[in-house]
């Protein structure tokens, strides 16, 4: 009866959509170090590529991630 109530649960998360949100929500809150290291990494360039940094400051800022 449990399984036939988990299922039922599943199944309705699963065409809902909510059970890839809820997924997704599990893989960044697993991988938050990661996250926040693609964030920086991120903004590096971007930084970069508007000529807010130069080359050095670059490398010395992506070295320290």
């Amino acid at each position: 009866m449990i399984l036939i109530l988990i299922l039922a649960i599943g199944f309705y998360f699963y065409k809902t959509g909510e059970l890839g949100r809820l997924l997704n929500k599990v893989q960044t809150t697993g991988s938050n170090s990661g996250g926040n290291s693609n964030e920086a990494r991120r903004i590096i360039d971007l930084r970069f590529a508007k000529g807010e940094i130069n080359a050095e400051e670059y490398n010395k800022l992506k070295n320290l991630l």
